[in-house]
């Protein structure tokens, strides 16, 4: 068996143990580290360094406390209480933009329609776009012409042309 797997087993067998004070957990990892650099002349792994070290750190890493910046003078995390961290934090774009009142201040976007609401938007202009030249059409076509001689009803306004351009008949008596 070689020294990495050797040392390995007893990186293993010591956090197993479950030393409960920090400073003996240290003297432990020291002698343990020192013993491996004596007999082979080398460090050992990063990753069983990284184990140890989270050994040493075992109550930092472990605390879940929401609060844990205002209690700590020192704080740090472990990889999934950083990574939540990082989920729950906006951006500084958001700050400029939100006010205290939390309203968002920054410039609007507008939304870009699907193509299905373009279809329908054209669809039912094109509609209301014929509605509107029907009416147009009607509104500014030449009326038919109506010739009245007055001489013919003796000076008389007749009722239908009085009816039709909204006049009084100013001679009934």
């Amino acid at each position: 068996m070689n020294h990495k797997e050797t040392f390995n087993e007893a990186v293993t067998e010591l956090i197993a143990a479950g030393i409960e004070d920090r400073a003996q957990r240290m003297v432990a990892i020291e002698k343990l580290t020192s013993t491996y650099y004596d007999e082979t002349g080398e460090c050992p792994d990063a990753y069983e360094l990284e184990r140890l070290t989270d050994y040493i750190l075992r109550e930092e890493l472990t605390d879940t406390h929401p609060d844990k910046v205002t209690n700590t003078e020192y704080p740090f995390f472990s990889a999934s209480q950083l990574a939540l961290r990082l989920e729950r934090e906006t951006s500084e774009k958001a700050a400029e933009e939100y006010g205290a009142d939390r309203k968002n201040y920054g410039e609007p976007t507008r939304r870009r329609r699907s193509r299905y609401e373009m279809w329908h938007v054209d669809h039912y202009a094109k509609g209301r776009n014929e509605q509107r030249a029907e009416q147009y059409a009607r509104d500014t076509a030449p009326s038919p012409v109506i010739t009245y001689n007055l001489n013919d009803t003796g000076g008389e306004l007749t009722e239908e042309f009085t009816q039709c351009a909204n006049i009084l008949n100013m001679y009934a008596a």
